[in-house]
């Protein structure tokens, strides 16, 4: 019975589609936040994050505290069997794409080559998975710039 339930509230909703913010903790070698905005289509999402490493601002003065602004694109490898196949939203979607651009160090003891580390580009490979509710989408994303795991939520924009 439990899972009837949980099938019918899964069938009630489609797959997201439209802008939403996306907000959320960042863990897994750091410690941060991300906040940007995920523009989602039936094959494919467009995306602007902010991500921020704050974990050496907590643990110890001789490392630097990041941020990077990404622009990134991914393909929704279930969206291809909704357009196609004609098939129904399962509940879930995989998202497989690559983000880049700058990533900034800040520091209060730089030292004269730390100075000249603060700017690099970033191309971050990635894969996430969201759930859809009737009331919102989750989302655990994996990348491979530090802080690799990302988790959090949709909002409606």
């Amino acid at each position: 019975m439990l899972f009837a339930g949980t099938t019918l509230a899964t069938a009630q909703t489609g797959a997201p589609r439209g802008t939403y913010i996306q907000v959320g903790p960042a863990f897994a070698s750091g410690i941060g936040l991300n906040v940007g905005a995920v523009s989602a289509k039936t094959l494919y999402t467009r995306e602007i994050q902010f991500i921020t490493d704050l974990q050496p601002v907590f643990s110890g003065p001789e490392d630097q505290a990041r941020i990077a602004a990404l622009i990134g694109f991914s393909i929704r490898a279930f969206g291809f069997e909704r357009l196609l196949g004609n098939a129904a939203y399962r509940g879930f979607d995989i998202d497989v794409g690559l983000r880049v651009g700058p990533r900034l160090s800040f520091s209060t003891r730089d030292s004269r080559f730390d100075k000249n580390r603060r700017f690099l580009l970033v191309a971050e490979p990635m894969v996430r998975f969201t759930r859809a509710t009737a009331r919102l989408v989750a989302f655990a994303e994996l990348g491979t710039d530090s802080p690799h795991a990302l988790i959090g939520i949709w909002i409606p924009w």
